[in-house]
């Protein structure tokens, strides 16, 4: 049976809905591509500050029809020298007599090779800021959902136009379809897995409805579901769990928290796919660089223009409705971990540490932890040489 075109895209149109429109936008972004926002009567072309090419580039031009800027973070301006609020904000950066790949590749990446060189330099003192409005803080939200650099390119579309052949989102959809991306999980799999520190294992696999990256649950003997559960949120590390980094804890806590369960006779272990804090594993090692030159855990973070920490809990308190738990003790040493599931209804009825020793590679890295980001260790052990096993 044919389908005309018409008809056919009539057809998906109709079944398109936020969570569809959002995957689809994000996989645009990532592979250099252009994508059109509404916000009202108001239209906005947007292509990833990361993934822009010279192609993608020139036909971004050919299609403004007014000033193009950059849209940053708060965080990232700051860092460039400019006089703006920080935290959860959204700025514009306007007035670039020309806007090159090269430029846009410095203003958005310190870890950029481009920042050791003379050659790309590059002049801020006539540009422009502005704090942005709905749909500037949208696209910021929608690139760190993507796991690219918070930076877009951004100009004002002309909406008398046919825009039949390019993907568009509203900045409504976007947050309607990150709200639900989050919160809306369904098991997928779920099977025995032995393992070493617990041969009376399950593993289930949650799928969010966007068709993101899965989460985990990794249930350690038979938890008692009318009792406190032994929980671990732990969100996944693809250099510590997986290679064994010495930069920093996380192997150690999620073998530790397996074999810690196994002895207590049961435990569910929830591995949440949040590499970095939220940022994703590419902007993780964009930090490890920036901390090679000097700059700590959480400087390393805003640096790039994130947040001290991007992780959303959501999920996590999902996967424990869908796995029947009411009460947890939690194994932690973030109280702010405790706060957020606290604030998420999760009844939280002991913090339990999860402490191991640290070496000459994760020694300054676990004190950032303590120091800035309220980890509950004992500093006076850690304040020594960071270079000291």
């Amino acid at each position: 049976m044919n389908i005309p075109a018409a008809t056919l895209s009539e057809i998906l149109r109709a079944e398109s809905t936020a969570l569809t429109r959002l995957d689809r936008v994000i996989s645009e972004l990532r592979r250099s591509g252009i994508i059109l926002v509404r916000a009202g009567q108001e239209a906005y072309w947007i292509s990833s500050a990361e993934t822009v090419n010279e192609t993608a580039l020139e036909t971004f031009m050919q299609l403004a029809s007014g000033e193009p800027s950059l849209v940053i973070t708060g965080q990232r301006a700051s860092r460039l020298g400019f006089d703006v609020e920080r935290d959860a904000t959204v700025y514009c950066l306007h007035g670039f007599d020309v806007i090159t790949q090269t430029l846009i590749e410095r203003i958005a990446d310190p870890a950029s090779p481009l920042w050791a060189s003379e050659a790309a330099a590059f002049d801020l003192e006539d540009v422009t800021v502005t704090r942005g409005g709905k749909v500037a803080q949208a696209v910021i939200a929608l690139s760190k959902h993507a796991g690219l650099l918070p930076a877009v390119l951004a100009t004002k579309a002309d909406t008398s136009g046919s825009f039949d052949s390019v993907l568009e989102i509203s900045s409504e959809e976007i947050w309607q379809g990150l709200h639900e991306a989050t919160r809306q999980l369904q098991v997928v799999a779920q099977a025995r897995v032995p393992l070493e520190d617990s041969e009376n294992t399950r593993i289930v696999a949650f799928r969010p409805l966007d068709g993101g990256s899965e989460h985990l649950a990794i249930i350690v003997g038979e938890p008692d579901l009318n009792a406190p559960v032994l929980i671990r949120i732990h969100s996944e590390c693809y250099t510590g769990d997986l290679l064994g980094s010495l930069r920093c804890d996380c192997g150690h806590q999620l073998r530790g928290a397996i074999a810690l369960m196994a002895t207590a006779g049961s435990g569910i272990v929830l591995y949440m796919a949040q590499e970095g804090r939220g940022i994703g594993l590419i902007n993780k090692l964009r930090a490890y660089k920036l901390q090679d030159q000097g700059r700590d855990t959480v400087d390393a973070n805003l640096d790039l223009g994130f947040e001290e920490d991007e992780r959303d809990y959501h999920g996590a308190v999902q996967m424990l409705k869908l796995l029947g738990v009411k009460q947890v003790r939690l194994l932690t040493n973030n109280p702010r971990k405790v706060d957020s599931l606290t604030s998420l209804d999760v009844e939280v009825v002991e913090r339990v540490a999860h402490i191991f020793p640290a070496n000459r590679h994760n020694r300054g890295y676990l004190y950032t932890k303590g120091s800035r980001s309220g980890h509950l260790f004992n500093l006076t052990e850690l304040e020594t040489d960071p270079h000291k096993a």
